[in-house]
């Protein structure tokens, strides 16, 4: 299918139809590859792109998973199940991986999933398109579908692929596969996969091409069954505070291109800051007590009335400030009704 534009209501011009494998196959600076230079190194990133891996089955099922949700059409294009058997043998014998092999290299584009996989994909994409909001945006008729932009920034050439925008409603949403979509689930996934920086790339590259998004909603389904729901948002200050590493990231790989020079992790002696390792929202029953000016006891009886989770640094036993909090709220709430 060849690529097209869509010009919506906001002036937004964004290129549909464009493959996913020549979408993430060209050169422009991606979200994904700005988030590894920051957490890893440009020479890292260099090596990687230089050499691509294999895609991991995680991988494999979150994009099947986004292409049989959202462009349910394509499916059979980009998605095949495994075969059990080819020729009555059996997937550990060498007729089948041969034959297998050669089905692979026949159709190369295509993600191969064993069918308890594909099962899978089918079921979790059931449970994102019951969710009201994907149903009301999808409902829509200038939503945009995998839309690609092309922006400059810091000298860097860059690109944004939304899964979805509703240019009537300013909404960006983002489907993301998830082993716990509880909110605690969630925000340790947020933090852990820069998810913010993800948020404020797709909607500073939106309103640097024409748009003018309003909200970004990640919409979680868990892997497992019965694959329960959840669409969180961020805070405007949460995603106003990567502008700073999103800015540095381009600058970078706009520096690397133009020399030629892919630097390592440095050279010099660095002093590691074991503390921040474990996060400075984490205290020990003791300066809990002294943060909030009660007893330990009373620490320790919200932590277990109230199923608080905690974690062992070194040998002391630390909980989260905000869950402390937030469960001494219910606690005065519970006694006041």
């Amino acid at each position: 299918m060849g690529s097209r534009n869509h010009q919506t209501g906001d002036g937004i011009m964004l290129k549909e139809g464009i493959e996913n494998n020549v979408y993430h196959g060209s050169g422009e600076l991606s979200r994904s590859t700005a988030w590894s230079l920051l957490s890893t190194c440009p020479a890292k990133v260099r090596h990687d792109l230089n050499h691509p891996k294999e895609s991991s089955s995680a991988l494999v099922i979150g994009s099947a998973f986004h292409t049989a949700t959202l462009e349910p059409g394509k499916l059979d294009d980009e998605v095949a199940v495994k075969p059990s058997e080819i020729d009555g043998q059996g997937p550990r014998t060498k007729h089948y991986k041969e034959s297998f092999e050669i089905m692979q290299k026949n159709e190369p584009n295509k993600m191969w999933l064993a069918p308890s996989d594909y099962d899978l994909v089918m079921d979790m994409a059931g449970a994102a398109l019951d969710h009201p909001l994907l149903k009301t945006h999808l409902a829509e008729r200038d939503t945009i579908i995998e839309g690609t932009g092309f922006f400059e920034l810091e000298g860097a050439k860059c690109k944004v692929r939304p899964d979805l925008y509703n240019p009537g409603a300013g909404v960006v949403i983002d489907l993301k596969s998830t082993q716990d979509a509880s909110e605690k689930g969630f925000a340790k996934s947020v933090r852990q996969f820069g998810y913010a920086f993800q948020a404020c790339w797709y909607m500073h590259a939106l309103r640097l091409i024409g748009a003018k998004p309003k909200q970004f909603i990640f919409l979680a389904v868990e892997k497992a069954k019965p694959h329960l729901t959840a669409a969180y948002t961020l805070s405007a200050s949460d995603v106003d505070k990567q502008m700073a590493n999103m800015e540095r990231a381009c600058k970078l790989w706009a520096t690397c291109e133009s020399s030629g020079v892919w630097p390592s992790y440095s050279d010099d002696v660095t002093t590691l800051d074991l503390g921040s390792m474990h996060g400075n929202n984490r205290l020990n029953v003791m300066q809990m007590a002294d943060k909030f000016g009660v007893s330990r006891t009373y620490v320790y009886r919200i932590i277990r009335e109230h199923n608080l989770e905690t974690k062992n640094i070194g040998n002391r036993r630390t909980i989260d400030i905000t869950d402390f909090a937030n469960a001494v709220r219910r606690d005065e709430e519970g006694k006041a009704a």
